[in-house]
């Protein structure tokens, strides 16, 4: 089990990640092409011991911050740990590439997500109605990353 770059070829692959992961604003292929080949945008991928494409993450660098744009993973394997993996790994890049905070969007109700960010620190900074449909509102959350590092131990998965 692997964190590393998406690669073009994996698109069939991430596609039907797409198909299974969600049951409202799901993203089309030619969404998740450009998100591959955009030179801002890092497209994370968690593969299993076979090789197999579980889980992928993508992440929008802009200036001083990361915008994590999607995080799916393969319902057969959600709750073991595999998404705060790509998320620790989507932490570690942005501050390598010099940012100073996360920003993401969560559906209000998707309590399993939600507790995974704030798991990892990520708190809630604003509400956006309606952003995944009628009535489907979504949280925006916020981590500060300047000067975390990744400490397994602490009471947070990331920590100062």
């Amino acid at each position: 089990m692997i964190v590393s770059r998406a690669k073009v070829d994996d698109l069939d692959a991430i596609m039907s990640l797409e198909a299974s992961g969600f049951d409202n604003a799901g993203w089309s292929r030619d969404s998740w092409a450009e998100e591959l080949t955009s030179p801002d945008r890092q497209v994370l991928a968690y593969r299993d011991a076979d090789d197999r494409l579980v889980a992928v993450a993508t992440l929008h660098l802009v200036a001083d911050f990361g915008d994590l744009l999607r995080v799916v993973v393969a319902p057969e394997r959600r709750g073991q740990g595999i998404a705060r993996k790509l998320l620790i790994a989507s932490i570690l890049m942005a501050q390598a590439h010099g940012a100073v905070r996360i920003l993401l969007e969560v559906e209000e109700h998707n309590a399993p997500a939600r507790a995974v960010y704030a798991r990892l620190g990520f708190s809630p900074i604003d509400r956006r109605r309606d952003y995944y449909g009628p009535d489907l509102h979504a949280l925006v959350m916020e981590l500060p990353i300047e000067s975390l590092s990744y400490s397994p131990g602490s009471p947070l998965e990331v920590a100062s």
